[in-house]
């Protein structure tokens, strides 16, 4: 292959305000290299219907979510950053104490009737096949990591085969959600021969670790 130049989208900032630009980054790289798979994290459904209806019927979309009935106490939340106080201020103020951090059983039934492959990651199987400490990957970016683990488990549940490159997307879930990185990866039997092959977008500064 000769050498690429591409464009890299480095965020000011994390958060799901990034969303929109992550989701047309991510499309135009995966046209441009001709990928037809993209696997994505969510823990409401939102980012994944937003994914769903971006890449359209071309693509394949495997939607990895957390345990069942996982929830995250709002008092845990990223406050750091001034929209995040805010979103954890009005969620404080509106009494809720813990946000959802897994897709309910109807959320799943419902991504998948929109044409989606969603399965749960399971750490165990995660970390017997990788043997390594993800959490390293956060000093290069918190949803670095997220995207990483999210492609290994869709690979280990056989949602993207080995040697076929995709789509990575993921995002700050302790600031509220949504997509703010993109990568190019490149799933293989072994973790040993795992590729990271490009970064399409991600916050230039990662968040505190989660």
């Amino acid at each position: 292959m000769d050498d690429i130049t591409t464009t890299v989208t480095w965020f000011a900032e994390p958060g799901p305000q990034n969303t929109a630009a992550t989701l047309a980054a991510a499309l135009r790289r995966a046209r441009e290299l001709h990928l037809s798979r993209v696997v994505v994290a969510s823990d409401t459904g939102k980012t994944a219907r937003e994914v769903l209806a971006a890449f359209g019927k071309d693509f394949r979309v495997a939607v990895v979510t957390n345990a069942p009935n996982l929830a995250l106490p709002v008092a845990k939340l990223h406050d750091y950053l001034p929209r995040f106080a805010e979103h954890k201020r009005a969620l404080a103020k509106a009494g809720t104490q813990k946000i959802p951090a897994s897709l309910s059983d109807a959320q799943v039934v419902e991504l998948r009737g929109l044409g989606a492959t969603v399965l749960r990651l399971d750490w165990k199987r995660l970390s017997t096949f990788a043997r390594v400490d993800f959490r390293a990957l956060e000093r290069i970016g918190v949803a670095v990591r997220v995207a990483l683990c999210i492609a290994v488990a869709a690979h280990i549940d056989g949602a993207l085969p080995a040697g076929e490159d995709a789509i990575a997307l993921a995002g700050t879930g302790f600031g509220g959600g949504g997509a703010d990185t993109a990568l190019v990866v490149r799933p293989a039997a072994a973790w040993r021969d795992w590729r990271v092959l490009e970064t399409i977008a991600r916050p230039r500064e990662s968040p505190p670790s989660e």
